[in-house]
């Protein structure tokens, strides 16, 4: 046989040992094919185990979570923002409000493109859309068949549209909101007013303060839809309707705020400074009338500076230099920035003297051009002789005013800077107000002891300096400053009253009566001449210091002039803190005529009637005109009239518009007597 056929014969044999009619017989299995089919059975019947516990854990873990997922994935939740509260001044004029517009979205395959819906109904919907929007049909039903659901549908509108929207429409609309903050006049007050953020929350000044006041409550709707964002029929639909903000009402008076703006950009030109400050008060309820700080910023704009110059070199700083020019323009310099007073301290020292019995206005001090203390020569301007506390003061003695301090000793001196509020913050309600710097008595040598008490070695706030001089005017007792006097919810209804705050009594009322005498001698009879006014008793305190520089003192000084009026029963205080002059030098050149303006304007102002000598009568008479009637009429027309009597105006709140208005208020009222060429205000609302 072949070897081919032995071959073929082999096959034939184990087919036929295979196949028997057409029956399978089954081969045996090996030992290592048992093995793979149990590993892959054991491995089939672990992975149907986890996949069941990991089912359990989804469907009873995390059930809870799982249904929230899917309720947020069905529902549309929109915020809607509150009207943030309106701050006015004293008299409720509006300082800051929130201008607030709704943009309306609505579903238009509800609203438009249902076809269940009649050609009625469509053109109904289309007139309702022309109105709200203030466009035209067409425009409308353009926006209606939009290829997108979802479509802005109109924007800029009112709370009273979104109500006419959602009784039209209902859960075929969104509501968005657009919120601004807006201060009408601008740079008015803005250190003091302060601004918000993008997110329209307080960033400084009285809206950082009562933010929580002012904010409110975001609203929202809430409503379940389809996965094309259409309102379910049998979902779940919810309004939360906004709370709107409080508003405040601050004791600030813009009639007063713009007397002192106006009078330190005159200051600015005139003495060629870096910046002033200033504030005023009412010494006998703590009411601050006005703040203000030149250069100034717009809170409209707050991340840049207001003069173009400025904003010039503003772009090339770097980012680090631009937070820091921000930050410096944001402080509230009346509060948060120190000084050293100078010789306005000498109040201080005199009525610190006087009270504890170490001196009388009749104690003498002698001057001859300087004081010798413990070897070291303290020196004075110049030589005053032999003069009385009040003369001393007058004539701002600086040997005279330490001799006080010295005499005291530092324990009984530092315990009336410690009872008239120089080692604590006045606790005014703005934010960013900062400690002063007072040496600590127990390391105290006698000449800083001596330099003390004519106001150098320490260093203090304007606001601190003002707060304590005001107790003379209130025989004597330290009032609380306070800038906000009411909260008002948004009905109108008072929810809230800031009463006025005794801090503590710091000197007996005869002490204050002999400390507003030698006040108002000061600037009657002695170097307080540049804020004298004819007719008005006005007393004050001029100061200059070197300012402190590199562990010594550089040749820029800081002068200052505290004031107030009338001095036999005052009503208004103030206090200018000129810094760096270049052009004028000390306090009664630089503040003084700066203390002059705002004075006399704001007790006129205020109703204080003028006591006048004859001879300054006849002067007096010389230069006053009665102002006219314009309220009412045009704006124009008022304007000629004022200028035919030789007046100046103001338009408030000041725009940029010329368009005319009718007056609506005006002042100094009609038929009262004013200087030639002063201003008279006159209000479009």
């Amino acid at each position: 046989m072949s070897k081919k056929s032995k071959n073929r014969g082999a096959v034939s044999r184990i087919i036929d040992d295979v196949f028997i009619e057409d029956e399978i017989v089954q081969l045996p299995v090996k030992n290592i094919n048992k093995v793979r089919l149990t590993v892959g059975a054991g491995a089939l019947l672990l992975l149907m185990v986890l996949l069941c516990f990991r089912l359990g854990y989804w469907q009873v873990v995390k059930s809870d979570e799982l249904k929230i997922k899917a309720a947020s994935m069905q529902t549309v939740d929109t915020e809607i923002d509150a009207q943030r509260g309106t701050i006015y001044d004293t008299n409720e004029n509006v300082l800051a409000k929130s201008i607030t517009e709704y943009e309306l979205y609505g579903y238009t395959q509800t609203i438009y493109k249902d076809k269940s819906l009649s050609s009625a109904d469509k053109e109904k919907a289309a007139d309702e859309l022309a109105k709200l929007a203030g466009i035209s049909v067409k425009a409308a039903v353009k926006r209606l068949n939009s290829d997108e659901n979802l479509v802005l549908l109109a924007d800029g509108l009112s709370q009273k549209d979104i109500a006419a929207a959602r009784k039209l429409w209902g859960d075929s609309i969104v509501v968005k909101t657009q919120v601004s903050r807006y201060y009408p006049n601008k740079d008015f007050a803005a250190q003091v007013l302060g601004s918000v953020n993008s997110e329209n929350s307080g960033r400084t000044g009285l809206e950082y303060e009562y933010n929580s006041v002012l904010a409110g409550v975001k609203g929202r709707t809430v409503k379940t839809t389809d996965r094309n964002g259409n309102a379910v029929s049998n979902g779940s639909r919810k309004y939360y309707q906004p709370q709107d903000g409080s508003s405040i009402v601050t004791t600030l008076d813009s009639v007063i705020q713009n007397y002192v703006e106006e009078a330190l950009e005159k200051g600015m030109q005139r003495t060629g400074v870096e910046k002033i400050t200033c504030i005023v008060m009412d010494p006998k309820s703590g009411d601050v009338l006005a703040v203000a700080a030149t250069p100034d910023y717009d809170p409209n704009t707050p991340n840049e500076p207001a003069s173009e110059t400025e904003k010039k070199a503003f772009e090339k700083m770097s980012l680090k230099q631009k937070n820091d020019y921000l930050s410096n323009m944001w402080t509230i310099d009346a509060i948060g920035k120190i000084y050293e007073p100078g010789s306005t301290f000498k109040l201080i020292t005199a009525a610190a003297a006087l009270e504890t019995n170490h001196a009388t206005m009749n104690t003498t001090y002698y001057c001859p051009g300087y004081i010798d203390v413990n070897g070291t020569k303290v020196r004075c301007l110049f030589h005053h002789g032999t003069q009385n506390l009040k003369v001393a003061v007058g004539n701002s003695c600086n040997p005279a005013l330490a001799r006080a301090a010295l005499d005291m000793g530092a324990s009984c001196f530092y315990n009336y800077i410690d009872l008239f509020g120089f080692n604590e913050k006045t606790d005014i309600d703005l934010p960013g107000e900062t400690n002063s710097i007072v040496k600590d008595p127990s390391t105290l040598g006698s000449v800083d002891l001596a330099t003390t008490g004519f106001g150098h070695g320490i260093a203090v706030t304007p606001m601190q300096v003002l707060c304590a001089v005001n107790s003379f005017g209130n025989d004597g007792i330290m009032m609380k400053p306070k800038l906000v006097k009411r909260i008002v919810n948004s009905d109108g209804k008072t929810e809230k009253t800031y009463e006025d705050t005794e801090v503590r009594r710091v000197v007996s009322s005869e002490t204050a009566e002999q400390m507003r005498e030698i006040m108002e001698y000061y600037v009657s009879d002695a170097g307080g001449d540049q804020a004298y006014i004819a007719g008005y008793r006005i007393g004050g305190k001029t100061g200059t210091a070197n300012i402190a520089s590199g562990g010594g003192y550089s040749s820029a000084t800081d002068t200052s002039f505290v004031a107030m009026a009338p001095m036999d029963d005052p009503v208004i205080s103030m206090i200018v803190i000129v810094h760096k002059p270049t052009k004028v030098k000390y306090g009664n050149n630089t503040a003084g005529p700066i203390i002059k303006d705002i004075m006399g304007k704001s007790l006129v102002y205020l109703g204080v009637e003028k006591k006048y000598t004859s001879a300054e009568k006849a002067t007096h008479n010389k230069n006053m005109v009665t102002v006219p009637d314009v309220t009412g009429i045009d704006s124009k027309k008022a304007i000629e009239k004022l200028k035919s009597s030789k007046l100046g105006y103001k338009v408030m709140p000041e725009s940029s518009s010329n368009e005319s208005f009718v007056v609506q208020d005006q002042y100094p009222k009609a038929g009262s007597k004013t200087s030639k060429n002063s201003k008279v205000y006159i209000y479009s609302e």
